[in-house]
């Protein structure tokens, strides 16, 4: 199927109502072919129709932006993949020399995810620096979640490190090389990386919602100085783009004017069938190879998604915090219609003696920590959330909390929707030669047991 128009027409706004999400912006590359389409509104304040060029906060997205130039300079043999990256710094800077570059762009440094988010608004107070070079101190001298290479946990200050490394290399802003080596190349004019360069563009606002489900506005809710993510964050989620310019990325990141070695296997994700390239999530979509990244920040989700064997890429940008649910459906649409109906996933009950060392607490950081409990229902398991206080001036994300756990063999637990249907991936576990289990993955990131 090469045009989704009518498809797409006939399902997204009633996914978009459905789950209280004000906009979407959808693009799909499929044979050649571009499907370019938009949904609702802007802003539920001041609304205006989304369309292709509409401008979304995408998130985590920005990272294979950032995997993308890396790939570059390790083309050009500016810099290598297992070199260590303190020796590029100045003496004392605190980054253990223990860690390579492939280490931070692929999450296995053992780097802290946590405190930047938390301390954000106090370390960016009275328009204190917020480049890349100013945010390290504030991370690296902290201790290791792990031995680098030992492990994988989910690190936007591990990315921060990457664009550091860019940067050192370079002798120049990381703004300024994304422009040469992605965006300009890839014809990407609708991208950029500051509020004040969209200003005279249609944007869509970030949004949540009441606790009737409807749209709200939301502002100054983040850990960012109002609606621009700090100059640190650009390399790992700042990257403000269109549904037109992520489908050219889309093409351009799978031709041959890439730089090798992006989708290649660089580590493992520490679950089954789970890889990371450079950047990129490598896992399987419809019996074949996908890459993928989602993308969240403040009032936003994101996902973009290539299948370059079978000619598919996509993606879905909403102005909502509840839009991954409106991404998971959209997907399910497209690759439908792609390639038919996908096998049902195979969903187990959790048996007794995974249950028995399934439960107990693990710590979660900032964020406080989860505890593992029976659920209601036999071969099903809860999370009881035990959100951590907030210290005055931090921001600490909310612990989600999913009643009905299943497994999905080997490692993974899938939270249940009220009528039984998968929700979607909840946690991940990590099960020593023993039995024991040692560790949780709550999105993507190691959370150890303490209980």
């Amino acid at each position: 199927m090469s045009d989704f128009t009518a498809l797409l027409d006939d399902h997204v706004p009633g996914i978009l109502a459905r789950h209280g999400v004000p906009g979407a912006a959808v693009g799909v590359l499929s044979g050649g072919e571009r499907t370019l389409l938009g949904y609702g509104v802007t802003n539920v304040a001041h609304s205006l129709p989304v369309d292709p060029d509409t401008i979304f906060q995408v998130g985590s997205i920005s990272k294979t932006l950032l995997g993308f130039v890396i790939g570059r300079l390790v083309e050009e043999g500016r810099v290598e993949l297992d070199g260590p990256v303190a020796p590029l710094f100045p003496t004392g800077t605190g980054i253990d020399e223990r860690i390579t570059l492939r280490h931070v762009i692929t999450h296995t440094s053992g780097i802290d995810a946590q405190n930047m988010i938390a301390d954000a608004p106090n370390l960016l107070a009275g328009h204190a620096d917020d480049s890349v070079q100013a945010s390290l101190p504030h991370f690296v001298h902290r201790p290791l979640l792990f031995a680098p290479g030992t492990d994988y946990s989910y690190s936007g200050p591990g990315i921060m490190v990457a664009a550091a490394v860019v940067e050192r290399v370079t002798g120049r802003h990381y703004t300024d090389v994304l422009q040469e080596v992605v965006l300009d190349p890839a014809g990407m004019r609708g991208t950029f990386t500051t509020a004040d360069q969209v200003v005279t563009r249609r944007v869509a606002a970030p949004h949540g919602r009441d606790p009737e489900g409807r749209p709200v506005l939301l502002v100054d809710r983040g850990w960012q100085r109002h609606w621009q993510l700090p100059g640190w964050d650009v390399p790992g989620g700042g990257v403000l783009s269109t549904a037109r310019d992520l489908m050219r990325y889309a093409a351009h990141v799978t031709s041959p004017a890439a730089p090798g070695g992006l989708f290649r296997v660089q580590a493992h994700r520490g679950s089954a069938g789970r890889d990371i390239g450079l950047a990129w999530m490598l896992d399987e979509r419809a019996g074949s190879p996908s890459m993928s990244h989602d993308g969240l920040t403040i009032g936003y989700a994101s996902r973009l998604v290539l299948i370059p064997s079978r000619g598919l890429a996509f993606t879905v940008l909403t102005n909502s915090l509840e839009g991954a649910a409106v991404a998971e459906e959209v997907e399910e649409l497209i690759l439908t219609a792609a390639f038919g109906k996908a096998p049902a996933r195979a969903l187990l009950p959790v048996p007794d003696e995974l249950a028995d060392a399934l439960l107990g607490t693990y710590d979660c950081g900032f964020y406080g920590t989860i505890t593992l409990v029976p659920g209601k229902a036999e071969g099903e398991m809860s999370v009881v959330a035990n959100q951590a206080p907030a210290e005055p001036g931090q921001y600490v994300i909310a612990l989600d909390s999913p009643d009905r756990l299943v497994l999905a063999p080997p490692d993974t637990l899938v939270a249940l929707k009220d009528d039984g249907s998968p929700l979607g991936d909840a946690l991940s576990f990590v099960r020593e030669a023993d039995g024991t289990v040692s560790a949780l993955r709550h999105h993507d990131r190691i959370a150890h047991r303490v209980s």
